[in-house]
């Protein structure tokens, strides 16, 4: 008597399982890294705000880049940032433009009962000069 074991069992591919992790784990990924730039983008986006709005309303910013003054995201550092229940204080640096020309902005801004204030600012113009505020 001999022994027929039958047709070869195929061996089912683990590759559909693997994808399918590796898929699900790079969506993860993708929400919590674009939660996090997504939460910190709004905890700058007030001091930076708060920062153009004052470079507006300057008279020699406003004739020296021409108005409206807008910041642009290119080049942003924020080098301090604290936020204790609406009171706190920010370091921040960024490119601004306007009609007539551009600066390099760096800001140190002091947060009291939730308002934003200058403390200092200096804008290095693209003309060569330096503005400084207050």
């Amino acid at each position: 008597m001999s022994f027929d074991p039958g047709p070869p069992v195929k061996k089912k591919s683990k590759l559909p399982l693997i994808l399918g992790i590796l898929g699900v784990g790079g969506i993860l990924g993708l929400v919590c890294c674009g939660g996090g730039i997504y939460f910190v983008g709004q905890q700058f986006k007030a001091p930076l705000d708060a920062t153009v709005a004052a470079m507006n309303e300057n008279v020699e910013l406003s004739e020296k880049l021409g108005t409206p003054i807008e910041s642009s995201y290119n080049g942003i550092a924020l080098r301090n940032l604290t936020n204790n229940n609406g009171n706190g204080s920010a370091d921040l640096s960024f490119n601004a433009t306007g009609p007539k020309g551009s600066a390099r902005v760096d800001t140190k801004l002091k947060l009291t009962a939730g308002t934003w204030t200058i403390e200092t600012l200096t804008a290095e113009c693209s003309d060569g000069s330096t503005v400084t505020l207050p």
